[in-house]
């Protein structure tokens, strides 16, 4: 009888045993699946920041990769004011804000903040998104928006997003005016970085896939890309040891959408590198082509690149006297 209790009494302390041991297996099991799906801030910051940019693009196709099947995206304000749930009517409810705009820019006005809680990670951030009507390019406007993005730690897919809309209103800097201003600028200055000969000055100002059109002269032909174009200029800069320049008329300019182009009628007065007392004169037809870039916070104006420039000699002679 007595070895029977002893071997109950082992039995029993066994088993506590075995369960202490399964319960700490358990929670370690537990908090090392925990850390395998550990959320990281930095690259929670980093997926929104892709998020915002993708919107900026305005491509449904990388946006409804972020998602998860269930997740949910909360409007408030404006013509899209709604809560929608899953990937097929969150894509189809950018689609309809991308076809609002022609195009969008984005910043932060302050510093995002991640907060993380268990394995979710919560962003929160105040945005300004600068778009452009798609019925009227020329008209710039300004949405803020006080955003929240849910992410799952296990997916690192979006599971909530709220856009709220906190103000809207005109970018005046956008004015007609304002902006043939700068593209006439943009234009002068160009044309002065070329007098004084400063490649390091004249190539910020193009686009990467830009194209030169020497129309005619001894530099005659077409150069596409920065590097080319760059060697054509220092070709240039080469045969004249000074130039001067001045339009014969005030430059015309054409905004249409992100596009500006500029035509004028430019002399440029050289003096040859190999005859210092030598001067010519060189009428050239210009005609520049910028692409609007961006919105720059800073200048409050916009960034433009030269897409195409054509640069067509229409006379060249000596001048006696300078």
């Amino acid at each position: 009888m007595n070895s029977i209790k002893i071997v109950a009494v082992v039995l029993g302390v066994l088993m506590v045993v075995f369960a202490g041991a399964f319960v700490y297996t358990y929670s370690e099991m537990n908090r090392n699946n925990g850390n395998t799906h550990k959320v990281n801030s930095n690259q929670v910051l980093g997926d929104a920041f892709s998020h915002w940019n993708d919107i900026s693009i305005e491509n449904s196709t990388l946006l409804s990769n972020q998602y998860a099947n269930n997740a949910s995206l909360q409007w408030i304000g404006g013509p899209l004011s709604g809560t929608y749930s899953g990937i097929g009517n969150i894509t189809a409810t950018w689609n309809k804000f991308f076809n609002l705009w022609g195009a969008v820019w984005f910043y932060t006005i302050t510093p995002p903040t991640v907060t993380i809680y268990g394995q979710y990670a919560t962003v929160t951030s105040q945005n300004q998104f600068v778009v452009t009507p798609a019925n009227d390019p020329y008209q710039v406007q300004y949405i803020n928006v006080s955003y929240k993005i849910v992410y799952s730690g296990s997916t690192n897919l979006i599971q909530n997003e709220v856009w709220k809309i906190t103000g809207t209103g005109f970018i005046s800097t956008n004015d007609q005016a304002v902006m043939v201003n700068q593209i006439t600028s943009l234009a002068f200055s160009h044309w002065n970085n070329i007098a004084i000969e400063n490649i390091t000055t004249v190539m910020p100002q193009y686009a990467a896939n830009a194209t030169l059109n020497w129309a005619s002269g001894p530099l005659k032909g077409i150069y596409n890309g920065t590097a080319s174009i760059q060697n054509t200029w220092n070709r240039f800069f080469g045969l004249w040891n000074a130039v001067w320049f001045y339009t014969e008329a005030p430059p015309t300019v054409a905004i249409h959408g992100n596009v500006a182009t500029v035509n004028a009628t430019v002399q440029f007065v050289v003096q040859s590198s190999s005859n210092l007392s030598k001067f010519m004169y060189i009428n050239v037809t210009y005609g520049l082509k910028y692409m609007m870039t961006g919105f720059n916070i800073h200048t409050g104006n916009f960034d433009f690149e030269i897409v195409y420039e054509n640069f067509d000699n229409t006379a060249i002679g000596p001048i006696n006297k300078v």
